[in-house]
């Protein structure tokens, strides 16, 4: 193998940063780049300043959430907790948590009453448990997120305007001209679509790399996992960007060592969920991933929602300190986590998450010879199966896969063909299938169920 391509700062990355993108947030009347300035020095400031600004955001979410929302009022209500009662992130334990199915039952109540939703941002999660899930974001949460993301890229050694290369599912910008165009001259991405992770498609990405040279890598973990192994396996000259962002699922140590490895650059691990967006990120020193403490508050809980110590294992639960459209108070992610005790060496204040469970979505390979992320699959199964409440795709051999089906309140006889139009247009009609009906589909020990196994052992590409 020959020497390593190395990433390239082009100059048109410096007229991206300052240029296109001022332009564009001022077109768009978008404020992140505002909001980017104040955030990029955030995370070093002293740890007692950020816990009173929390408290103080907190008071203000609680007491809005009380006033402006059917559910929250009734809740509190109901618990004999008035807002006055939760003025520090230690109170947050006297609200119940907000789990999935109270979102699902209680959406519509839970939004801002003197906020247009008209104006609101509907997300539709696909859900890593199977379970699509819809709510509302206002613009000016949406932006501060937007704008904390920008910063966490940076940790890897990434700068605004330069080129990405993405191992992603469903790029949409391909068939519209002005996300082709975003994309082109802000966005900057090369992706590998992770619905098609044949020889040929990985080929062509790997081949982009070497022309385009990103100077990040971004990717689904076990997606960047198969990518590495692929190129170790052919043979291929090796792409060195500045740093590798790893999220959406697990990172395992042999995962993490191998894509090191093949790509001679250390990886950032992430963590999120589209409900609140960015949860947590690694540093240059990796010593955990610092909480994003400037849009979330998170406490990892026992069985009782009562917060445990540092150190032991909890269920996560994040409040969304900026979305004032419809509030997420104690919302129960679905995951767990050990929150370290230690500050990180790198000077930043912000906590750490030790490690994290959960998220574990394997891969189905076609009769084709195609891998297709159990990621991208939720996308397509869990928000196009209607009429199904809880889905499970199971992979027993090369060309047969059992669905594992738990009945939604609007399943009918046109459940079924939906079903089997969505296995032969993702797999291929050599794939064969069976429709298992169960009542429900239980969780493993991490306290979620895994979306997608696959009984297959490991093959090389």
């Amino acid at each position: 193998m020959s020497d390593c391509v190395k990433y390239n700062r082009d100059f048109f990355s410096h007229v991206s940063r300052g240029i296109i993108a001022p332009l564009w947030a001022a077109k768009e009347s978008s404020p992140y780049l505002r909001h980017l300035k104040k955030l990029v020095d955030a995370p070093y400031r002293d740890l007692k300043a950020v816990l009173a600004e929390q408290d103080s955001r907190l008071t203000r979410l609680i007491a809005h959430a009380y006033d402006n929302t059917k559910y929250y009022k009734e809740m509190m209500d109901e618990a004999g907790v008035r807002p006055q009662d939760v003025t520090t992130v230690a109170d947050l334990s006297k609200l119940p948590v907000l789990t999935k199915d109270a979102i699902r039952n209680q959406g519509d109540n839970m939004i801002s009453g003197i906020h247009d939703r008209s104006k609101l941002r509907n997300k539709t999660t696909s859900g890593s448990t199977g379970v699509s899930l819809s709510l509302y974001i206002d613009e000016d949460s949406q932006q501060w997120k937007r704008a904390c993301a920008v910063r966490h890229d940076m940790w890897c050694g990434w700068r605004q305007g330069e080129a990405i290369g993405a191992i992603w599912g469903n790029p949409t910008y391909k068939d519209n001209w002005r996300l082709w165009l975003r994309n082109a001259l802000l966005g900057r991405m090369v992706y590998l679509d992770t619905l098609k992770m044949d020889h040929a498609a990985m080929l062509e990405f790997h081949e982009a790399l070497l022309k385009k040279r990103p100077t990040q890598l971004f990717g689904h973990a076990h997606s960047l996992y198969l990518f590495a192994k692929f190129v170790k396996q052919n043979g291929l000259q090796c792409y060195q960007p500045k740093g590798i962002i790893s999220t959406a699922m697990v990172l395992h140590d042999f995962e993490r060592s191998l894509v090191e490895e093949a790509f001679k650059a250390k990886v950032f691990n992430r963590y999120g969920c589209e409900e609140v967006s960015l949860i947590a990120s690694e540093c240059e020193a990796h010593e955990g991933l610092h909480i994003n403490m400037d849009t979330i508050i998170l406490e990892c809980v026992d069985p009782n929602g009562i917060p445990v110590a540092p150190g032991e294992v909890g269920a996560v639960v994040v409040t969304d300190l900026s979305n004032y459209g419809m509030p997420i108070i104690r919302y129960k992610v679905g995951d767990a986590a050990r929150i370290r005790s230690e500050p990180c060496s790198c000077g930043r204040s912000y906590p750490l998450i030790e490690s994290l469970e959960g998220r574990i979505a394997d891969y189905v390979r076609t009769p084709d010879g195609e891998y297709i992320s159990g990621i991208s699959l939720t996308e397509n199964f869990a928000m196009q199966a209607k009429g199904v409440k809880q889905l499970q795709i199971i992979q027993e051999a090369i060309d047969f896969i059992v669905l594992r089906v738990v009945k939604g309140s609007d399943w009918t006889s046109d459940s079924v063909d939906n079903l089997n139009r969505l296995v032969n247009q993702r797999f291929g009609e050599q794939m064969r299938h069976e429709i298992e009906y169960v009542d429900s589909i239980q969780s493993e020990s991490s306290g979620k169920y895994r979306f997608c196994i696959s009984k297959l052992e490991d093959q090389p590409f």
